[in-house]
This record gives structure tokens, sequence and C-alpha cells, in this order.
């Protein structure tokens, strides 16, 4: 899904949502809201403050026509931006289908303690937290242990190296999958293409694909 915000007194706001479904029955369980009509818009901080802003009243339109949660893209620094943290208690957290996914941010980073900090009193407001970029040259398994999330995210990338192994190409992932299910973490796989990917994913035991296999093909949604 596209859309285009046309109200002339806010910014000219694109957003998409992706859907995330089941691997085991392809239901699908929520979206991810992503900003920008192809890519993520290069906002200054602003921008990402009226983009946010207007968040706060498409948000409930986007609940009310789609069922199951809806995820939302935030970095460790908007985490910690007090204007974009209040813009955030404006959403319906207590609706319990909300996630603010935690973007890739490296665990070393100095304002850690402060990130970590905001993610918990996100959880206390409401919200549930996904981790995202598991695998990405961050030390994302380190946030997510952290973070105690909800959801863990594992890279496209990790996907993408799987597919190049001859024999067995799911223990390529199995490890990182079976240690964020080992801490109660529901693990989401993405960059599936294919109903090969799609397999290798169940193979490697995780609960949740997203990916140009549902993208670019009619998905039917439980309303």
């Amino acid at each position: 899904m596209n859309t285009t915000e046309t109200d002339p007194h806010v910014l000219d706001f694109h957003y998409r949502l992706e859907p995330l479904l089941r691997l085991s029955d392809h239901s699908v369980i929520g979206h991810e809201l992503l900003a920008g009509a192809n890519a993520c818009p290069a906002f200054n901080s602003p921008d990402w403050y009226r983009f946010y802003a207007f968040m706060v009243q498409e948000i409930p339109r986007i609940l009310a026509q789609y069922p199951g949660l809806l995820f939302i893209n935030v970095s460790g620094e908007q985490f910690i931006d007090p204007v974009i943290f209040d813009l955030l208690r404006q959403y319906p957290a207590d609706s319990g289908r909300l996630v603010l996914e935690w973007t890739e941010q490296s665990f070393h980073h100095a304002q850690m303690p402060d990130v970590l900090a905001a993610i918990a009193k996100a959880k206390r407001l409401g919200y549930q937290i996904a981790v995202d970029d598991i695998g990405a040259g961050v030390d994302g398994m380190g946030r997510a242990i952290a973070c105690n999330p909800h959801f863990g995210k594992i890279d496209g990338q990790i996907l993408m190296h799987a597919r190049e192994q001859a024999e067995n190409p799911h223990l390529f992932m199995r490890g990182m999958a079976d240690s964020l299910r080992a801490h109660g973490i529901t693990v989401i796989a993405e960059f599936i293409e294919t109903e090969a990917d799609r397999h290798i994913a169940v193979a490697a035991g995780v609960d949740i694909g997203q990916g140009y296999l549902w993208t670019h093909s009619k998905v039917t949604v439980a309303g």
C-alpha cells in the first residue's frame, strides 16, 4: 500500500505498508509502516518531527482499516529525542497493536543506556518492541538480549547468504533463530522472495516472514 498525504499544511508525506505473515499458514499478522514512497526519505530532524506528528492522525486510520499489528520504525536517536518520544506517547499504544521497531544502532553506542531506558518506558506505555537488523554488522543480538523485545528481525542479508549454501541452507540462520526463541522472542525474517526462501526460514525455526513474495502478490487480510 502506498499512501500520499496532500494536505497543503504539511509536507507531502508518503509511506508504505508491508505485510508480515505467519510462515506456517501465510496468515497476515500485521504490517510494517515504512516512510517514503520507495525508500526512506533523507529528512532532517524538523521534518521527522512533522512526519511523526502527521502519524498521530494517520495511525488510527491505518488501525481501523488493517487488522493486526502495526510496526513503526524508530532509531535509537529518535527514541531519546524528547520531541519524537512525546509524539509517540500520543499514538494509541494502549490498543496493544503498536510495535516500535528499533532500527540499526551500535550496541556500544555511548547513549545506549538512555535508549534502553526509553524503550523500557515505551513498554510501560503499552508498546510492543521489535529489534531490527539482527545480523547486519551491528550487535543486533546484543540489543535484543538487552531490551528483551517481543520480536527479533533477522536481517535480510542472512537469508541471502543462506541461499548460497548447497546443503542444509537453513542451518546458516538456525542458530540465530534458536537463540532468539530461547529468550522468548518471536522471530521474523526479511527478504523472503520465493517459496524456497520461505521453506528455508521455516526450517530455520522462523515464525514470521516479510518480503517480495507477498508484497508483489495478492495478500488477503482477514477483517
